[in-house]
């Protein structure tokens, strides 16, 4: 069992507090918000795990990850104590003053941050209240409780992620050969021949548009649904790469990589990974295969008094 699915709701948001405080001292008090997740998921295999996570809502029946809702919950106590500051629909975080100063070594979450942020909210609920609108707690139980105000892009995000997961092997590869064409790869019919090959999956060369240089590149794709890429995997890759004389090498996969396979990467020939929140970036990058639309949402400026 995953180890965030031992944890009950409360317990995974406290976990979330610690890392997003740690990956903003340690970048010098600012990150965007995708930045956050992928740092606090570099820290811990479990956060890795539990990020790449699909549930299915017991109420609509559609998939979600339950990450988003546990991640925003913990920016905005973040955000009520005083630690972090944000600007709704702007992905920008910042650390206050204070938030930089904290000691993460002697730092209790309970006390720090859910205790005093529960206090914001039971005062925020009386005052909704007392003017007649419904607003309750907001209940961190609730999955389908939504965070769109802080991750418009969600829903989009999760579909797409369940789409590429069900992606037969070959599709999936055809869909990275099209994502690094839009990159400037340019594959050889040498590439398309030697899928499957010693763990290579196609064969190519990006050309410098600045300097007129020209590299070979060597591509891997993996598609899990439940395993992590591991070290062996990139190894195996490495040795490969070395075969085919690749000047670099591009390892694509929908799921992880485990940070042993991360340090490996960074030995010998230089390795691209590419894993699930890169390709969902990317595809939004270079609009590949999808169809961008424009949404409007108001301000706050509506619902005042």
């Amino acid at each position: 069992m995953m180890y965030y699915d031992t944890l009950n709701s409360e317990e995974q948001v406290s976990y979330l507090i610690k890392p997003i405080l740690e990956v903003l001292q340690a970048a010098g008090g600012q990150l965007e918000r995708s930045e956050i997740r992928d740092r606090i998921r570099e820290l811990d295999e479990h956060n890795a795990e539990f990020e790449q996570k699909l549930y299915t809502s017991n109420k609509t029946g559609n998939q979600y990850k339950k990450f988003d809702f546990k991640f925003n919950f913990a920016i905005k106590e973040l955000g009520y104590v005083g630690l972090i500051s944000y600007v709704k629909y702007n992905p920008q975080i910042t650390l206050t003053q204070e938030g930089a100063s904290v000691d993460l070594s002697n730092f209790d979450v309970k006390t720090e941050v859910r205790n005093k942020a529960r206090t914001y909210w039971e005062e925020h609920s009386a005052k909704n209240k007392a003017k007649n609108k419904s607003a309750a707690t907001p209940n961190v139980e609730d999955e389908d409780n939504g965070s769109s105000e802080d991750e418009l892009l969600d829903d989009f995000k999760v579909k797409l992620q369940s789409a590429i997961a069900n992606m037969s092997p070959a599709k999936f590869e055809q869909f990275s050969r099209a994502l690094l064409t839009k990159m400037g790869v340019q594959f050889t019919n040498k590439g398309v021949q030697i899928s499957n090959d010693g763990g290579i999956d196609g064969y190519g060369y990006h050309i410098d548009d600045d300097d007129f240089r020209t590299t070979r590149v060597v591509i891997q794709c993996k598609r899990f649904n439940a395993n992590p890429v591991s070290e062996p995997n990139i190894n195996q890759f490495l040795g490969a790469m070395n075969k085919f004389q690749a000047d670099y090498g591009v390892f694509i996969t929908n799921s992880r990589f485990t940070n042993k396979a991360r340090e490996a990467a960074r030995e010998g020939t230089p390795i691209t990974l590419i894993d699930g929140n890169d390709l969902i970036r990317l595809v939004i990058k270079y609009e590949l295969f999808i169809t961008p639309v424009i949404t409007y949402v108001l301000n706050e400026f509506y619902s005042e008094d």
